[in-house]
């Protein structure tokens, strides 16, 4: 007999003092809810995990790529006295990059759906010589959710061969309560993969530069 059908059973007995003793005999069913459960009388519990029911899993991390390319970005500012410019740039769920070039500087900008805007900071953080940057975003997302930003960062750091540079990885953690630059990436085998791990860790990180 199944618990339901027991405590149907045990509701039909003539007197409450029988019913609770049949009640009684109900709970030491395998299928019987365990003690202190709040199932209403005659309700079946539901079935264990890892038996038909699986725990729901956390949303995997997964790249998104948007572009830094001139062509796929509107110039919002140009400023007269250094012809630096202000561009913006497009992003992933509701966010955008704003990226400046200033006196052969690159650095971004992460806008947030609520039009805030989050200065990275690179030529303060990653580099401060000459610096471009690469073509492209890496956004790294938990389910829709943004939760990192990689940027590749080339920079011009031998003053005696100036056309020679040095491409960091700078990664950044997006969070609902900061949104900064947590480690510069050196040139090393497998970068991409380290950035990465990085960045998927980004958001118990202190911001680069933090205590200095």
């Amino acid at each position: 007999m199944t618990y339901a059908a027991c405590m149907a059973a045990a509701n039909r007995q003539p007197s409450q003092a029988e019913t609770v003793v049949k009640a009684a005999e109900c709970m030491r069913l395998p299928d019987a809810p365990p003690s202190g459960s709040t199932l209403p009388p005659g309700t079946p519990p539901p079935p264990a995990l890892g038996h038909g029911v699986e725990a729901e899993a956390e949303p995997e991390v997964r790249s998104v790529y948007t572009s830094l390319a001139p062509g796929q970005c509107r110039v919002l500012r140009t400023h007269e006295e250094t012809g630096g410019t202000t561009s913006r740039c497009p992003g992933t769920a509701g966010h955008a990059l704003l990226v400046h070039d200033d006196d052969a500087r690159m650095s971004v900008d992460v806008v947030t759906p609520d039009g805030k805007t989050h200065p990275l900071n690179y030529w303060g953080v990653i580099t401060g010589a000459f610096s471009s940057l690469g073509p492209r975003a890496e956004w790294r997302l938990r389910g829709e959710q943004p939760i990192a930003l990689i940027v590749r960062v080339n920079a011009s750091e031998n003053p005696e061969n100036p056309e020679r540079t040095t491409s960091y990885l700078a990664v950044a953690k997006v969070t609902p309560t900061g949104i900064c630059v947590t480690d510069r990436i050196a040139p090393v085998p497998n970068a991409n993969e380290a950035a990465q791990r990085a960045a998927d860790a980004s958001a118990s990180r202190p911001c680069r530069g933090e205590g200095r």
